[in-house]
């Protein structure tokens, strides 16, 4: 897990790759945040100027990739301030962390600006002094991105709602909902393919990963799968458990290689262990028809006993 939650962040906090990732979730695919606009957040405050008026954001430090968008003036997208919590295990509780982790960081803006305003005197009355906020500030947007590096389908919930207990109708409508944004291997092909960056890549290979044989045939249909780089190779083998060759030497990985090495190695185990099968059975045979001992098997075997039995437990073979 540890190497995962490296390597996902090292990952993730490629802005090419960060930047196709909420390009996906807020335009359907459409390459409209630039990477060059992206600027990390880190331990210390920020401050970013819209209209000539400095706005300070703080930095969460339990976040795994925090960043703020600032376009150019003469683009449509706003400033944004974005962040990507990535997950190699179902989190059951992931909408409560995500909507803390956006409120904490509102809290702060609005702290910064209280802490400014009184700072500068520029709290007109008494209302706009109770909170430091004035009816003109305004703040940052915020938006959290769950990236999923699991293979087994997110079957946990997908909003606050979800996890309330039994609620009537009547008082439904008066509890605000809170909704998780998502990326998954699960997603349809298509969905994946509007992932123009190497992420779309790790998705496809995470979803087909317990099928070898799908796998290949993926990799011959899709060009983009057969040749990527090593971080994403690398995350590939740590999040499937694909015993892939990569050198560290390499900038690009032959992944078409790499996955029919693995089943010409797979195939072999298999008839290695089918030869291995067939010996235990005859030797089970002759200990059943008393032509030998368990002990004489377990010397001709060059085991010991206990292995022996462990052997044919194994094959469900009981004596």
């Amino acid at each position: 897990m540890g190497n995962i939650d490296v390597l996902s962040k090292q990952f993730m906090s490629d802005n090419e790759i960060f930047a196709d990732a909420f390009n996906f979730l807020l335009y359907g695919g459409k390459q409209k945040i630039k990477p060059e606009d992206l600027k990390p957040l880190d331990t210390n405050s920020i401050s970013v100027e819209i209209n000539d008026t400095k706005i300070s954001s703080a930095f969460q430090k339990n976040r795994d990739v925090f960043k703020i968008l600032s376009p150019k003036k003469t683009d449509k997208v706003g400033f944004l301030i974005l962040g990507v919590e990535n997950q190699a295990k179902i989190h059951y509780a992931m909408p409560v962390r995500t909507m803390l982790y956006d409120s904490m960081q509102y809290a702060s803006q609005v702290d910064l600006k209280s802490k400014e305003n009184r700072k500068n005197k520029k709290c007109s009355n008494s209302d706009e002094f109770l909170s430091g906020f004035t009816k003109e500030d305004r703040l940052i947007p915020v938006i959290t991105l769950v990236v999923y590096f699991g293979s087994n389908e997110w079957d946990g919930p997908t909003n606050i709602k979800d996890m309330f207990i039994n609620v009537d109708k009547s008082v439904s409508k008066y509890l605000p909902n809170y909704y998780l944004n998502l990326i998954s291997p699960q997603l349809s092909d298509l969905e994946l393919s509007k992932l123009k960056s190497e992420l779309g890549v790790v998705m496809q290979f995470i979803k087909n990963s317990n099928d070898k044989n799908r796998l290949l045939k993926s990799l011959e249909k899709n060009k983009r799968l057969q040749k990527v780089s090593n971080i994403s190779a690398t995350l590939i083998k740590e999040t499937t458990g694909l015993n892939l060759k990569i050198s560290k030497e390499k900038e690009f990985i032959d992944m078409n290689k790499g996955v029919k090495e693995l089943l010409d190695d797979t195939k072999k185990e298999g008839k290695k262990e089918g030869k291995k099968e067939g010996k235990l059975s005859a030797f089970y045979d002759m200990i059943k028809q008393g032509l030998i001992t368990l002990d004489q098997a377990a010397n001709s075997l060059g085991i010991s006993t206990k292995q022996l039995l462990d052997d044919f437990k194994e094959c469900n073979l009981v004596l």
